[in-house]
This record gives C-alpha cells, structure tokens and sequence, in this order.
C-alpha cells in the first residue's frame, strides 16, 4: 500500500510558480520604494516556499514500512528513504490531526533502544489518512 500526496503537491508548486511572476509586475510597474521592498519581500516568501515543499510518499509493504520526501521538480529516479525498517519494530503509532499538517508519531523499539519517529504528513487529505491508519493498524494487530 502506497500513500503519496504529490498531485497535489505539484500543483501547488505550479501554483506558487505562477504567483511569483505577479509581484516582479508589480516591481516593474509600480515606482514607490515601500511597494518594492514589499513586492521583493513576498518574492523571497515565495521562493522559499518553492525550495522547501516536498511531496511525502507513505509505503507499507507488508514487511517493511518507508517514507521518502520529494521535491517536485527533482528528476525521477531512485529517492533515498526518509524512515525505513520493519514493520514488526513498531509499538506503537499515532496519528495527530491538524487543519494543513497531519503527523504521524512512532515508537519504534530495536534489541537494544527505543526511538520515537516523527514524520510530518502536509496536505494528506482525510481519506488517505484512514487508509493509513487503517493499514497500520491491521498490521500491527497480527
């Protein structure tokens, strides 16, 4: 079972793509200094909105559960794992839901520690969060 918000993750992107090219209008069009130092600022806001967005992509294979965290306009390929390792490790998980972040918490218990995960889920819309949670839970019931 594979859960990924990158539909909507790429269209946000396109989105915010698009809405950086109004405020160089604005620049360009406008002659006051205080529009200017808005403008550049909501440029800046922006760009770091672009750099930092990633799409998250749940995968609980049965024996195995990964999270990997993608940027939208990185080149398809093998992505390296966020959290990967058996699913038998986990304890126990959580899932806390907010109105844009959802998290999900595990407890995760080897021979010799114990560590809590935490993975944010953005934009992971109610559906795909009880698939998820509903996934998990019937693994770990066996």
């Amino acid at each position: 079972m594979k859960i990924s918000n990158s539909k909507f993750v790429k269209a946000a992107t396109y989105v915010l793509l698009f809405i950086s090219v109004l405020p160089i209008f604005g620049i360009i069009l406008y002659k006051h200094i205080f529009l200017d130092l808005f403008f550049c600022g909501v440029i800046v806001l922006i760009l770091t909105f672009l750099i930092r967005i990633r799409s998250t992509e749940v995968e609980n294979s049965g024996g195995c559960f990964t999270v990997r965290q993608i940027h939208p306009f990185s080149p398809k390929g093998y992505v390296r794992p966020k959290v990967e390792f058996p699913i038998t490790l986990i304890q126990q998980f959580m899932i806390k839901e907010g109105f844009v972040k959802d998290h999900l918490n595990l407890k995760i218990q080897s021979q010799s520690s114990r560590k809590s995960i935490h993975v944010d889920l953005v934009f992971f819309d109610r559906k795909q969060i009880r698939t998820l949670q509903s996934a998990m839970q019937s693994q770990l019931s066996f």
